[in-house]
């Protein structure tokens, strides 16, 4: 036989003795009854961030493959070798051997876990390769740095291509990847100033759905009013319903509404 714990014997044996005696009529006490509990009115939501315009959607296609993706789910890490392959070439500037590359990866691997980051590398390979593919190297250049652990020097590069091509394709691409340093650095006001400017309608950036939760997440994490931050979420669910970020983002606004009414 197990011994029992003594505290947990004394708590039993202390609710026993407060229980009444059988038969025993309760006794009437004259406390004054308790107020009804006060109900707060929740506070208002932000407005929503106008719609998209016909001229401002995303890519023809864009949408059906992300629908393929949420029901062909990725599972497994078969294929990582071939996807190092392809990203060293990336790295390296040789875009159109990476852009093969990840191609094939892309149709072998059905359910790696990196298939939407190879999917994404590929159209952002076809549609960014202005200026002699000089931006695109900047970026190439700014992801090894960040892969090294230098996110300063990394953020250095990605602001001067900011500064030497502001009308480059892959602008969008640089705001938010400066959004992820910052945010990686703690620095939640830089960080969500740069997820807006990718957020915004007239950016028609394929990552806009990102850099929204983005922005909902470091404006919490930053410790600031939950309704914005909901806001934010809100306008992810309905410019981009069909994003993989809706499910997992509708979560969220739904926790916060629970507790803006507390």
């Amino acid at each position: 036989m197990t011994r029992a714990l003594p505290w947990v014997a004394g708590v039993a044996m202390a609710a026993l003795v407060a229980l009444p005696a059988a038969g025993a009529k309760p006794k009437k006490t004259n406390a004054p009854p308790l107020p009804p509990p006060s109900r707060e009115v929740a506070p208002q939501y932000p407005p929503a961030l106008p719609p998209l315009s016909r001229d401002e959607r995303l890519p023809e296609g864009y949408q059906e493959m992300v629908r393929r993706l949420m029901q062909r789910s990725p599972a497994d890490s078969l294929g990582d070798g071939l996807y190092a392959v392809a990203d060293a070439s990336f790295h390296a500037g040789s875009f159109d051997e990476a852009t093969k590359l990840y191609a094939t990866f892309a149709q072998l691997y059905t359910r790696n876990l990196r298939l939407n980051e190879a999917l994404e590398r590929v159209l952002m390979i076809r549609d960014c390769r202005d200026f002699d593919d000089e931006p695109l190297r900047i970026y190439a250049h700014a992801e090894e740095l960040r892969r090294e652990g230098k996110a300063d020097s990394a953020a250095a590069a990605l602001s001067a291509g900011l500064s030497r091509y502001p009308g480059a394709r892959l602008r969008w691409h640089y705001r938010y990847a400066l959004a992820e340093i910052a945010r990686d650095k703690g620095n939640h006001a830089l960080a969500v100033e740069q997820a807006l400017a990718v957020a915004d309608t007239s950016t028609g950036s394929r990552l806009a759905p990102y850099a929204l939760k983005l922005a909902g997440d470091e404006t919490l994490a930053a410790g600031g009013p939950p309704e914005r931050a909901a806001g934010y979420y809100q306008a992810l669910l309905e410019r981009y319903p069909d994003s993989p970020l809706a499910a997992p983002v509708r979560v969220q606004v739904l926790a916060l509404r629970k507790r803006m009414q507390l």
